[in-house]
């Protein structure tokens, strides 16, 4: 509700602001046309387009269609009360406020704000250069409507055309903008309305001089006047003193008085023509003073605000500021030398190189002169000794500047700071870093950081022994170039992750000076305090040993220690992977349980030593026995299973059982004796669905045990 009203109250002052500028157009080109109109039929100065074109460029652009739609309606009834037809009253409308829109767009565009008096000289040559453009433009149109209307010669409604828009541009479009710039409250301010009021009558009473009837044959006493408005009130006096000249000038003309009317030779058409080149050199005589006397007053007024607020900087600033001569004469002490040093500036107002510390005297005498001698800038970190007696670091930075008077010798501006706190904080922190870097070196680890370009930027010594590599040769080089193209494909993935703040923990295999190496990295994300990566820590351990014995570890807790065979444990997970095979592939299924005969006997009557030898030896035959997708395991004690898999027939698990029973019919020969050994073989054969390992053993226990009951050294099968 409220925007809605806003809106609203926003678009009725646009349209009040229209219907005014639309009145203005109007009486301007009643003006023009009434009093400044030619033998050719053209007005001399079109005032109109000057007015729309600086109002256009001191509003905004959502304002610029209803003041365009205001003039040209404006436009368009002063013509028709003037005796113009319909499309002749609309045309030359459209060509008057072609203009100003035109050079309103070009300005706006590339200047911006033309009240802004930093940059008048950029913007008076854009807006120049798009007046002479756009006058062209206008004129074209309007001599092409004019002369097709039998009105008169293209050519003469083309110049007069052109001269009387660009002048108008010139003097009113100005005149607004300055106006506008200045504040129009600047023509009625107190302390300047009178002056400027009476430099406005005297230049206007010049002027009546000159042009009345019976006046002067010269217009020259008419330029120190307009000179004298421009110097004594800048711009806003030199685009008013214009404009009272043109309009006085050209009314006098046209009525026919003035100097230009008492040249018998001239024709009116030619006197028109001397009217604009003298509008055109009033304009170029006040316009470019005007600018420079603005532009003087701004960079005075610029210079003043910056000394202003330099001195404000050196009286308010911590650091210490000491301007001082080629005699060292102090000509400023910033008053923060009491802060600093305790020390007045009346007690430092001539050198004391008394509190300055005795080891450093000679390194700042060294300094000043090289600055005396080829006056770069230049830095010194020297201590000075404070009021209460304890020494402060300063760090000063010292230049040349030009002497106080032309011709002196140049003088030393001196900015110091103490750096007290920051060099004790420095010292620490080498300390720190001395400290932590005797600890990354002699951890048993690689101690890297990489930035976010992939580059080293850091590696401890311990990277450099183990690589065989001067560390600092890494620095600066990326990891591509370091680890190589596979290595560096590798970890890639965990490198991206750590730039994205995330902490990775990865293993790596490598042969490296002929070994095979496991290596365990850990990336750890640097993070500044905005939370921005700005690369990553990386810290890799050789885990080689540790992988070893892990698969000790593993082939211990999987694998009987004496043959060599898988264990109770092994078997246990392959024949549960077993089962879940069969069940969903509805194969057959085969286990061979097997025991030694007698094998008791043998461990009483040889000893357990013999035992052993015989378990060996039964285990290396069972594995040559079986098939290499086979899986043969020890039970424990003197009980062997064999699994098998992939098999169509019963016939698989006979081959087997017959070879194992021929295989070991051959003597075993524990301590220089042979033996003969024998087994005993349960399998169980299932073709339908097995429903868990326990069950398949019972199966194969139940076989076993009648091929003991047959006499041993058999087989025997179930299913």
């Amino acid at each position: 509700m409220n925007q809605a009203s806003n809106d609203t109250g926003d678009s009725l002052r646009i349209a009040q602001k229209a219907a005014v500028l639309a009145a203005g157009v109007g009486l301007c080109c009643w003006w023009s046309i009434a009093f400044t109109r030619g033998p050719d039929g053209v007005s001399t100065l079109w005032a109109a387009s000057g007015l729309l074109c600086g109002v256009l460029l001191t509003s905004p652009r959502r304002c610029w269609p209803a003041y365009v739609g205001g003039a040209f309606a404006a436009s368009v009834f002063v013509n028709l009360l003037n005796g113009a037809g319909p499309f002749l009253a609309t045309a030359l409308s459209v060509a008057n406020v072609l203009d100003a829109s035109l050079v309103s767009l070009a300005v706006s565009r590339y200047v911006g704000d033309v009240t802004d008096q930093i940059h008048i000289r950029r913007t008076a040559r854009i807006a120049m250069a798009s007046t002479l453009v756009a006058c062209a433009l206008s004129a074209l149109l309007a001599a092409t409507v004019l002369a097709s209307a039998r009105e008169g010669e293209f050519v003469l409604l083309f110049r007069s055309w052109y001269l009387s828009h660009v002048l108008g541009m010139l003097v009113f479009a100005n005149l607004v903008v300055i106006a506008h710039a200045d504040g129009w409250h600047t023509l009625v301010t107190p302390g300047r309305r009178v002056e400027l009021a009476l430099t406005i009558v005297l230049l206007a009473a010049t002027c009546l001089a000159i042009f009345a009837p019976g006046g002067y044959s010269v217009t020259f006493p008419v330029y120190p006047v307009l000179l004298l408005a421009v110097f004594r009130h800048g711009r806003i006096g030199a685009l008013v003193g214009v404009a009272i000249v043109a309009m006085i000038a050209t009314t006098a003309t046209v009525t026919g008085n003035g100097p230009f009317m008492r040249i018998p030779i001239a024709g009116a058409v030619d006197r028109m023509l001397l009217l604009q080149l003298f509008i055109v050199t009033t304009c170029l005589l006040a316009l470019p003073v005007a600018i420079v006397l603005t532009e003087r007053r701004m960079l005075t007024r610029r210079l003043a605000e910056r000394e202003h607020q330099y001195r404000m900087l050196s009286d308010y600033s911590h650091d210490l500021v000491i301007r001082f001569d080629a005699d060292g004469v102090r000509r400023y002490i910033s008053p923060s030398v009491t802060e600093m040093l305790g020390w007045t500036r009346e007690d430092l107002e001539n050198p004391r190189w008394d509190i300055v510390h005795p080891e450093d005297i000679d390194r700042l005498l060294k300094a000043l002169a090289e600055l005396r001698a080829d006056g770069s800038v230049s830095t010194v970190q020297y201590r000075v000794r404070h009021k209460e007696g304890h020494y402060i670091t300063i760090e000063a930075h010292a230049r040349l500047v030009p002497g106080q008077h032309p011709g002196d010798p140049p003088d030393i501006i001196y900015s110091g700071r103490d750096v007290t706190r920051r060099i004790e904080a420095e010292q620490a922190l080498e300390r720190n870093q001395r400290r932590l870097r005797a600890i990354t070196d002699n951890l048993p680890a690689f101690v890297i950081h990489v930035d976010t370009r992939e580059k080293y930027t850091f590696a401890n010594a311990y990277t450099g022994r183990v690589l065989d590599v001067d560390i600092e040769t890494m620095i600066g080089r990326t990891v591509r170039e370091v680890m190589g193209e596979k290595v560096y494909a590798e970890i890639k993935p965990h490198m991206d992750a750590a730039f994205r703040g995330e902490t990775v923990t990865f293993e790596i295999e490598r042969d490296f000076q002929g070994r095979h190496h496991h290596y365990q990295s850990t990336y750890v994300p640097d993070v500044d305090a905005s939370g921005v990566v700005q690369g990553f820590y990386a810290v890799t351990f050789d885990i080689s040993q540790l992988k070893l014995a892990e698969r000790e570890l593993e082939r211990l807790a999987r694998y009987d220690s004496l043959t060599g065979l898988a264990n109770r444990l092994h078997f246990k997970e392959r024949v549960e992977l077993a089962i879940l095979r069969h069940q969903r592939s509805s194969r057959p299924i085969a286990l061979l349980y097997l025991d030694i005969d007698h094998f008791k006997q043998i461990n009483d009557s040889f000893g357990h030593a013999a035992g052993d030898t015989v378990l060996c030896e039964f285990a290396q035959r069972l594995g040559e026995s079986v098939r290499a997708t086979d899986f043969a395991a020890r039970l424990g004690g003197d009980e062997f299973v064999v699994l098998i898999e992939d098999i169509e027939e019963s016939d698989a698990a006979e081959t087997v059982a017959r070879k194992l029973i021929a295989r070991m019919r051959e003597c075993v020969g524990p301590n220089g004796q042979a033996l003969s050994v024998t087994t005993s073989i349960g399998i169980a054969f299932c073709r339908r669905t097995v429903a868990s390992p326990d069950a398949l053993m019972q199966i194969a226990d139940t076989a076993l045990y009648e091929a003991k009951a047959a006499g041993r050294n058999t087989y025997r099968m179930a299913g």
